[in-house]
């Protein structure tokens, strides 16, 4: 058909079929209607301005004519052509109301037809209001609504006019329709079912389950189709008529089980006139017998070991010889037998059964009958062909009738690896029937022994018969009936012990007389904890870094039982507190794109030092938030590796491009300096350090010989490095991890010059001091970014030689194996890493071929990336810790540089989630008995790196049903007493005398101890947070093209120190 139309992406195109067609049909029809209204509705004068309005296409390839073929129908639509001979004009419009005149109230639903000069038909809206364009002319006008008398009255419209027409309905008196449903098929007792009146009228009721009646108020005079939908399994649906008159009637319906379903109706069993099997216990049948007339043991089964499903027609299980599964080389030639079966009343009897022949060859599937007990057999069905199921085979045997020895036997033979015969449902007799078991029906509620609601989700079981058990449900659509509502079967009847029992509540067990073929109702009440919670939330406020707020909540056991309660920390968020006075979120810092992404295509090296010249360090720059410059590191460095303790910064040895240092600094964040701690024993750069039990381990990395075995443990409190046990494969830019209190190095380089890497795993003990060697990495690889979280070992990227990577992986040390994760969004190698808030954070290093200060975090949790703020700064080979503190680093070979920044937020440093650094709580477990309570201190302290405002909570788990919310925290952490805000702007006066801010100036501020280098941002503004204790302080602002500028300044802690610097350019 070639139907253009629009598509998406701004564009058309042509398509062929209905599904193009339909829809532009559709809209032609509605355009049509909207023009002419008097068409709305009229099928056949719509259809036919259609067929005569298309244009004709003559294509009679497959019959027809040129004005209606088989290949284009009508023709093509033309809905110019359509609108044209649309008849527009000449109408008006018929409103009105339509009330009940007994209370003047608008009827919603009332059915308005229009006869007379067009045919129509509306519904009033739920103000009882109806509205229709029309042709303009005579009509009657007929409303009928169910409840109420119909009325016809006349009405003219007129050409252009609005033709007002209410209409009074008089409401039918009501009587009652009643009765009671019941079980026709034996046992009598009420049955829960659904009454339905059929008609407009949308009448309804429920049966009460416990006797089995229902109740509806119809208007008078009329008959009724009423459905009685049994709402428990296997009974039949009936539909009866009842006449109502003046007064109320009583109806009462005995609803029978459906024979098709008899096995899924509650105290129902297949029954017949003689013989029925369904072969669904798995087991040959009671009175069956199985005959391996060649003594093969290969016989007629009632479990499908060649898993070839029911193929019969029928359902569950089924009889069956599988000549295929059993295998080449193999023969069978075995009879399933019946009981013998007493035929005496039975007048015209048969053998019915499902069954799925396939045969092969030369095998064969006959039915045979023994009418003296199985002392001699005819055949009655001998079957060399397939008869494939679904499929219900019945064999008249006028020959039993009348008989008491009758059997029957399915006989499989001649099958040597053939394929199958499946039987199902055998019949012998005349019919099938439900027959009752004894027993009866057991109803009623579970309810919440706390508040006396309704607990849905509880299971009931007999206490003698497991098996008999139900489970409670909502009962939404019938509001008669409350919800926690069961029902079961019960086939001991009597007293019988029954239970009820839900999750977190305490069972309850009690005695029910069950009565036989009848319905017992009863109800169960089920204990459970309730706690309660006093206050709900908490706040403070104090002063970094070691103000603290104490606070406490108690929890208070209300309910009937016992609760086990357990408290965890969880981390809410934050809203720092800037030095320009703005306000960042979490959620503001991971959605910020950062400073201007950098891409330094420069030379990059795998080696542990420069062997020649190194290349020129790149202009400096834009800066921008959240990433924040801390302190210059004391000296150029690469190399390095950082760790956090203790809410200090600490990095150890690297390089500065050229040769290995002993040099380590620790760095306060409060404070803002970088103070040196005990020189390592030895030279080394690219280590694997991680913290573990409050000191830092230190391993491998380059000596002057290559990488090194030595090991070596730091005491803070002491000062001190121990030499520890050698590491067995001594390796340099391993990637390094910390779980469960052991340190993992994965990988790394094997010489000088790195080449070629290693795919080595080792895992250092300090408790035992003790190495052990790991399942290989996947790949052999140098400068992989790896971290520790919740007892896993996760990794990303690093180098092999010829490549970088961009492939991750995970090592559970429960299952000792490798697996893979989601990879990286970019390959990359040497960047600066950390675990943090539980993720893995990385940032920087070599990406796709370049330097960059790109970063991203993956989430375990999700097994996804995510993108991280570009950092300040591109570099690679340097180092990071959790904060996020990244420190030095090469902007390309090895230009080593001093260049530190912090993306702030990321402070949560334990491996696990379940730790939040500034608050702690000094209980995490209590057992309440019912009315007992315990109180919970919670202390909150200003250890951050931020001023702000930071969420939390402590989080309630509990072995209850309901639902505890978590106590919420709220803690305003204010700046230092020592701290002020630096912050100013960077202006250039241009040659042309126009003053405009400059982006990536360098502002370079000295103190007498330490040195701090910024950037502008786009706008040429600055901002830190700076340490009085620095003063005085020596500002020099430069940038390329421009005179630099020096003052001295000094940092005030109750006013903002502005520094405003406008800068001349060298030349004009």
């Amino acid at each position: 058909m070639n139907v253009r139309s629009s598509l998406p992406g701004n564009a058309y195109g042509t398509a062929n079929g209905t599904s193009m067609a339909a829809p532009h049909l559709a809209g032609a029809i509605a355009l049509l209607w909207s023009a002419a209204p008097s068409l709305v509705g009229q099928i056949t004068a719509t259809r036919s301005l259609l067929n005569d309005t298309a244009t004709d296409k003559l294509d009679t390839a497959c019959g027809g004519t040129a004005d209606d073929n088989n290949v284009y129908g009508e023709g093509r639509l033309d809905a110019l052509a359509l609108l044209d001979a649309a008849p527009i004009g000449n109408v008006g419009t018929l409103a009105g109301t339509v009330t009940d005149s007994a209370t003047g109230g608008p009827l919603a639903g009332a059915t308005v037809a229009l006869t007379g000069a067009a045919e129509r038909q509306v519904t009033t809206g739920s103000d009882g209001k109806f509205s229709s364009q029309v042709p303009s002319g005579d009509y009657q006008v007929a409303v009928t609504l169910f409840g109420y008398g119909t009325k016809t009255v006349p009405a003219t419209v007129t050409t252009g006019n609005t033709t007002t027409l209410n209409v009074a309905l008089d409401p039918v008196p009501k009587v009652t329709l009643s009765g009671a449903v019941t079980d026709g098929s034996g046992h009598g007792w009420p049955l829960y079912a659904k009454v339905t009146v059929a008609g407009p009228s949308g009448a309804a009721d429920y049966t009460n389950p416990v006797n089995g009646r229902y109740s509806l108020s119809l208007p008078a005079g009329a008959t009724y189709t009423l459905t009685f939908v049994p709402q428990y399994p296997g009974y039949e649906t009936v539909t009866k008529e009842v006449v109502v008159g003046s007064r109320n009637v009583v109806h009462n319906v005995a609803v029978p089980v459906a024979v098709t379903s008899c096995a899924t109706a509650p105290g129902y069993e297949y029954g017949s006139d003689g013989e029925y099997e369904t072969f669904d216990s798995g087991t040959t049948p009671a009175g069956w017998t199985v005959v391996d007339h060649i003594g093969t043991g290969q016989v007629w089964k009632f479990t499908d070991d060649g898993n070839r499903g029911n193929l019969t027609g029928g359902t569950g299980g089924f009889a069956m010889l599988d000549s295929d599964n059993y295998g080449s080389g193999n023969r069978q030639d075995s009879s399933l037998v019946s009981p013998v079966v007493d035929l005496t009343g039975v007048a015209a009897p048969v053998i019915r059964f499902n069954q799925d022949f396939r045969w092969l060859g030369s095998d064969r599937a006959d039915v045979d009958l023994s009418l003296d007990g199985g002392a001699t057999w005819t055949n009655v069905l001998r079957q060399a062909a397939s008869f494939r199921g679904p499929r219900v085979t019945e064999i008249p045997i006028p020959q039993a009738a009348g008989k008491d020895q009758v059997q029957v036997r399915f006989h499989y033979y001649d099958a040597s690896f053939e394929w199958w015969w499946e039987v199902d449902n055998v019949l012998i007799g005349s019919q099938v029937t439900c027959v009752p078991t004894n027993g009866g029906l057991v109803v009623g509620h579970v309810r919440d022994a706390n508040d006396n609601g309704y607990v849905n989700g509880a299971t009931v079981v007999s206490g003698a018969k497991p098996t008999e058990r139900a489970t409670t449900a909502a009962t939404p659509d019938d509001t008669g009936l409350a919800d926690g509502f069961f029902w079961l079967f019960s086939s001991l009847t009597g007293t019988r012990p029954f239970t009820a029992t839900a999750g977190n509540y305490v069972g309850q067990s009690k005695d029910v007389d069950v009565e036989a073929d009848w319905t017992t109702s009863t109800s169960f009440q089920l204990a459970a904890g309730k706690l309660t919670v006093q206050p709900g939330a908490l706040s403070g406020k104090a002063r970094m870094p070691s103000g603290k707020v104490t606070k406490t909540f108690t929890v208070t056991n209300n309910g009937g039982a016992p609760v086990e309660v357990n408290f965890g920390e969880r981390d809410g968020g934050f809203e720092l507190l800037r030095a320009d006075g703005s306000r960042m979120t979490r959620d503001q810092i991971l959605a910020s794109s950062g400073a201007p992404l950098q891409q330094i295509n420069a030379p990059t090296s795998f080696a542990a030092k420069a062997t020649m010249g190194t290349n020129a360090v790149p202009a400096t720059a834009p800066q921008a938030a959240p990433w924040t410059d801390i302190t210059d590191y004391p000296a150029n460095v690469m190399d390095n590796r950082v760790v956090s303790l203790d809410g200090k910064v600490y990095s150890i040895a690297g390089g500065n491009g050229s040769a290995s240092t002993t040099k380590n600094f620790v760095y306060d964040p409060v404070a803002q300096t970088w103070s040196a701690i005990a020189d390592l024993p030895g030279a080394r750069n690219a280590l694997t350090v991680g913290v573990v039990g409050g000191k830092i381990i230190a391993t491998g990395g380059w000596a002057a010989a290559g990488p090194d075995s030595t090991t070596w443990s730091y005491d803070p409190a002491a000062n001190t490095w121990t030499e520890k046990a050698d590491n067995p494969a001594p390796r340099s830019a391993a990637g390094q991890a910390v779980v469960d209190g052991k340190l993992y190095a994965v990988g790394g380089c094997t010489t000088a010059g790195c080449t070629p890497m290693s795919n080595d795993v080792v895992r250092y003990d300090p408790a035992t001091d003790t190495w052990e060697t790991l399942p290989d990495y996947p790949k052999s690889v140098a400068f992989a970014s790896c971290g520790g979280i919740e007892g896993v070992v996760y990794c990303t990227g690093g180098n092999d030689g010829a490549a970088a990577q961009k492939a991750s992986y995970a090592f559970d040390p429960g299952a000792n194996t490798w697996t893979p994760i989601a990879d990286a969004p970019a390959d990359n190698w040497a960047s600066s890493f950390a675990v943090a808030n539980g993720k893995l954070l990385v940032v920087g290093g070599s990406q796709a071929g370049v330097i960059t200060n790109a970063g991203f975090a993956y989430d375990p949790a999700a097994n996804t990336w995510s993108s991280l703020p570009n950092a300040n700064t591109a570099r690679y080979r340097g180092g990071a810790a959790c904060g996020f503190y990244k420190v030095g680093g090469s902007s390309g070979q090895f230009n080593a540089t001093p260049d530190s920044e912090a993306l702030p937020g990321f402070e949560e440093c334990a491996e696990g989630a379940a730790d939040v650094s500034w608050f702690s709580i000094d209980k995490t477990e209590a057992t309440l008995a019912p009315g007992a309570s315990v109180t919970v201190t919670v202390v909150m302290t200003a250890n951050v790196d931020q001023p702000g405002t930071y969420t939390g909570s402590v989080a309630i788990g509990e072995n209850t049903p309901y639902t505890v919310p978590p106590v919420q925290l709220t803690f305003e952490v204010q700046q230092p007493t020592t701290w002020g805000k630096l912050m100013g702007t960077v202006t250039g006066k241009g040659c042309d005398g126009v003053t405009a801010p400059i982006a990536g100036a360098v502002v370079q501020v000295d103190s007498w101890a330490m040195s701090w280098t910024f950037a502008t941002d786009t706008q040429g503004k600055y901002a830190y947070w700076l340490d009085r204790r620095n003063n005085p302080l020596t500002l020099i602002v430069a940038k390329d093209t421009w005179k630099p500028q020096t003052r001295q300044t000094r940092i005030n802690t109750s006013t903002p120190t502005v520094e405003d610097f406008t800068l001349s350019p060298i030349k004009c």
